[in-house]
């Protein structure tokens, strides 16, 4: 069985970022299904801690407010904000002074245990 998994050389930093692996390893979880648990399990985690709800104010205030007109620029006050770890409510706008964007702790730590199961199912690595 482990003849049909996708094999990386878990010796080199650079096998994820060789391009034919990803592809392969894209086209495995895709065979699998892995690719619907994994959005499943992310979408279930941000939903429950109020993530997404969070999420979708800010992006409606942020037009409300015309601070943003352009889906270009949601996109990018949005992962501004997340990269700042803090999303500070337009000028004018009703909810919260501030927001945490940052995902919770508990859905990244759900996100990886999950993407970390459906790798050990496609993918073999050698060379450790």
């Amino acid at each position: 069985m482990s003849s049909n998994k996708v094999q990386v050389n878990g010796t080199s930093s650079t096998s994820f970022a060789n391009t034919s692996t990803r592809a392969a390893l894209t086209s495995a979880l895709l065979a699998n299904g892995s690719i619907p648990r994994i959005q499943s399990t992310l979408l279930y985690e941000l939903q429950s801690s109020g993530w997404t709800a969070n999420l979708k104010l800010y992006i409606e205030n942020l037009i409300r407010s015309g601070e943003c007109t352009r889906y270009e620029d949601i996109m990018s006050k949005v992962l501004e904000a997340a990269m700042a770890e803090e999303m500070k409510a337009p000028e004018g706008a009703n909810g919260p002074e501030e927001e945490k964007i940052k995902m919770p702790e508990k859905a990244v730590r759900e996100g990886i245990k999950v993407v970390r199961k459906e790798l050990e199912v496609v993918c073999e690595v050698t060379g450790r």
